[in-house]
């Protein structure tokens, strides 16, 4: 798989001490809420394009792909939030940087990381 790392340390983000503040600004909206929940029932395959096999397969056996969503950044939010699921919080440094151009803080990055963590074991 492409989302997989390979190579030396993982990158993770610093570690941060806890404070009122830094907890309300890691905090998502009621519809950032919704799209981590439903990202939590999402393949991996649904965050890259379909090759023509998975299309025959998919036609074939009736199965639905999830579409990408019409925002660009709730997109980033549920991308993220499947490969943070699936790695279990360690993603390479280039996701991050994604994730972070789409207008999220590194806060919540790390809250999801964070939560991928706690949920794996």
């Amino acid at each position: 798989m492409a989302y997989r790392f390979e190579g030396g340390p993982t990158p993770t983000l610093p570690d941060i001490a806890e404070s009122p503040e830094l907890t309300a600004e890691a905090s998502f909206d009621p519809l950032e809420l919704t799209v981590i929940s439903l990202a939590e029932a999402d393949p991996v395959a649904s965050i890259g394009p379909p090759t023509r096999f998975t299309r025959f397969f998919e036609r074939w056996f009736g199965i639905e792909r999830p579409t990408p969503f019409a925002d660009a950044r709730l997109e980033a939010l549920r991308r993220f939030a499947v490969l943070v699921r699936v790695t279990g919080g360690r993603l390479p440094g280039e996701e991050i940087k994604r994730f972070l151009a789409a207008g999220f803080t590194r806060f919540q990055a790390r809250a999801l990381q964070r939560r991928a963590a706690a949920s794996a074991r």
